[in-house]
């Protein structure tokens, strides 16, 4: 409900002019309290002003702010879902790593070994791992990326699909197949490239002060403090091939959730994944 109201504070018209201090009090008061972890972040803003404006604004978080409890993942899940058109999209997801973490540089690298980013291909060319081991199978456009989502605790990683129906089941099977292959680790040119990719996607994200502001509240929360692009950058430059082999085969032995939504008919289940 806070994103819903702060939504409502922010969007421009009726409310514009109409914002006063004790709107903003009332806002922090009913939406930020001891109960959640919350980080403030200012960006060229003065140390000192910006403690002020804590101190100000979020009174309400005076008795600190409360330990997130571990998540507990479950996995060996699927679901589908149907719906009308000839289009589907799928997920094959296992538990990640939290932000701030070894380990979630370690599976940024092995997204971009595999394949992130890109949209819908329809014609042949340079391609990633998982686009050119689905386009055989494929007539239509598709897509297939890997995912690594960061949260404060955990987070998710694996794989996002969209093709036709009929040929989301065999698009799947080979990207499945590529993550199995990363279990027999990589060359060292291609572990550069993809370090060389991860840091660039990390550095493009600290152009905009939104994603800083955004990176640096979540580390603060994970790890307890942000890193510089430089710190992240040296320690994208430090992880080993060893290292990518033992994330991949975590990875690749976790138990899944799988779904789907669409025209799911040809869907594998979970056990045919194997």
């Amino acid at each position: 409900s806070s994103g819903i109201n702060a939504e409502w504070l922010l969007r421009p018209g009726g409310n514009t002019g109409a914002i006063e201090r004790n709107t903003l009090l009332d806002f922090a008061a009913e939406n930020f309290k001891d109960s959640n972890n919350i980080a403030v972040v200012g960006v060229g803003l003065d140390p000192e002003n910006l403690s002020g404006l804590a101190d100000e604004y979020l009174w309400s978080l005076e008795g600190g702010s409360a330990t997130v409890a571990n998540t507990t993942w479950t996995g060996m899940q699927e679901s589908q879902i149907e719906a009308s058109g000839n289009g589907a999209l799928a997920m094959c997801l296992v538990e990640g790593a939290a932000a701030g973490s070894q380990d979630a540089l370690v599976l940024g690298i092995l997204k971009h070994l595999a394949g992130a980013g890109g949209s819908a291909i329809t014609h042949g060319g340079s391609h990633s791992q998982l686009i050119s081991a689905a386009a055989p199978y494929t007539q239509s456009p598709f897509n297939t990326q890997c995912v690594n989502i960061n949260n404060v605790n955990t987070g998710m990683f694996g794989l996002s699909i969209s093709a036709a129906g009929e040929e989301i089941g065999d698009v799947l099977k080979s990207s499945y197949g590529v993550m199995i292959g990363l279990n027999d680790g990589v060359s060292d040119q291609a572990l550069e490239t993809a370090k060389n990719k991860l840091k660039l996607e990390l550095l493009s994200a600290y152009e905009s002060n939104l994603a800083v502001r955004a990176a640096t509240g979540l580390e603060s929360i994970a790890a307890g403090s942000p890193s510089s692009a430089s710190q992240l950058c040296g320690a994208i430059d430090s992880i080993t091939n060893e290292e990518v082999i033992e994330a991949a085969k975590k990875i690749n032995s976790s138990a899944p959730i799988l779904v789907s939504y669409g025209n799911v008919e040809s869907m594998p289940l979970q056990r045919e994944l194997q």
